[in-house]
């Protein structure tokens, strides 16, 4: 094309890889959005891939490469890993993109990639590790996140709560810090049959860490059983206080217990299954079960701690109480399972947050500004 007498040449598209040993799921949805406007190359583990939602069912607009190695300090990581890294390297990426997880692979393959001067987005999913199990922390952890932290040129993390905590933890990182929300997981497939919520159904879903608040969505339950609030309680996932909490609960009778790997499409299920999700965290930075509810429309009861209140917004979306107050939780889930007319607004709310707030393909769109500058692009 000729434009004043002169040949205008379009920029090559941006390319960008991503490294996810974990979060597959999260990485592949973005992926699937930046894919519409850049080049990318997305290397998974295939453990944590096969553990995660089914990465087939999910829609994608446009195509991108998924490379899945077997990344492991055993058997056949000795070639897996290797060969990841040079799956990154081989792409000749403008920008990569990998999370912060405190372990060897992603450590040192950004170790390896310092020399080569590729810029680095590193999304920093907890900035203070949580208290009472969960992430964790030792000083070889500490020393892993300090590495990866000063090799990034710009942090993403997961609302303006999550930033001030990242500035706390990280004082003299000298780069970009942005906001990019934590979008919607295990969203039902397209075309899929929906499942309708049982009556009263609550739904406690996820790793139990003592973090996460356990014992006090036990003590909500047995005020709502004393009350008369009518009412299931569905207990999911896997963790030390399944065990310590494990014969209170079997003593309740509205409470089911699942102390066991839950499928991807299992899980699918049991969110469509809920009236409501309940997340009691003592601290929370933002959270995948948060993401999953609004994914399939369901509304949440919520801790106001960390960067939850970024994304719920009480009496539209979900419910807000003080951490560690099970009097509080059991008032709000009484009201919503009590009030049809407000579970009502509060799905509807669940709804929209998820098509737009935490809307893959805005979250994507949002990150370019940052990829453009840091390739010393212009957006066109």
């Amino acid at each position: 094309m000729t434009v004043h007498g002169t040949v205008a040449h379009q920029s090559p598209r941006l390319r960008v890889a991503i490294y996810a040993p974990h979060f597959a799921e999260y990485s592949y949805r973005l992926a699937s959005g930046l894919a519409r406007h850049c080049d990318v190359r997305l290397v998974l583990n295939r453990k944590d891939a096969n553990q995660q939602w089914e990465l087939a069912d999910i829609a994608v607009t446009a195509p991108f490469e998924t490379r899945i190695r077997d990344l492991s300090l055993r058997r056949g990581g000795a070639i897996g890993i290797p060969a990841s890294f040079l799956d990154i390297i081989s792409f000749r990426p403008d920008v990569i993109h990998c999370h912060e997880v405190p372990e060897i692979y992603t450590s040192k393959l950004i170790q390896f990639l310092r020399p080569l001067g590729i810029p680095l987005v590193l999304t920093v999913h907890d900035a203070i590790p949580h208290s009472e199990g969960g992430s964790g922390t030792s000083p070889r952890e500490d020393a892993w996140r300090g590495r990866m932290r000063a090799a990034a040129s710009v942090v993403t993390t997961h609302g303006e709560s999550c930033i001030a905590d990242f500035r706390r933890a990280s004082p003299d990182f000298k780069g970009e810090t942005v906001s990019s929300m934590h979008g919607v997981l295990m969203v039902p497939p397209a075309g899929g049959a929906v499942t309708a919520p049982e009556a009263a159904r609550i739904l406690f879903f996820g790793r139990m860490w003592a973090y996460k608040g356990l014992d006090v969505f036990i003590d909500a339950i047995d005020m709502l059983a004393k009350r008369g609030v009518a009412h299931e309680a569905i207990v999911a996932g896997r963790g030390p206080e399944m065990t310590r909490l494990g014969a209170r609960m079997e003593a309740m009778p509205t409470v089911k217990t699942i102390n066991a790997y839950i499928s991807p499409a299992d899980t699918g299920r049991l969110f469509q299954s809920a009236t409501v999700v309940a997340l009691p965290y003592k601290d929370a930075t933002q959270s995948g079960v948060l993401a999953s509810a609004y994914g399939n429309s369901r509304p949440v009861v919520a801790s106001a701690t960390g960067g939850i209140p970024d994304v719920v917004t009480d009496g539209v979306n979900g419910l807000l109480v003080p951490p560690g107050d099970a009097t509080a939780l059991a008032d709000a889930l009484e009201r919503v399972l009590t009030s049809k007319p407000l579970t009502a607004t509060l799905t509807e709310g669940a709804r929209q947050t998820a098509a737009g707030l935490l809307n893959w393909d805005r979250i994507a769109e949002q990150l370019l500004g940052s990829y453009h500058r840091l390739a010393g692009r212009t957006v066109s």
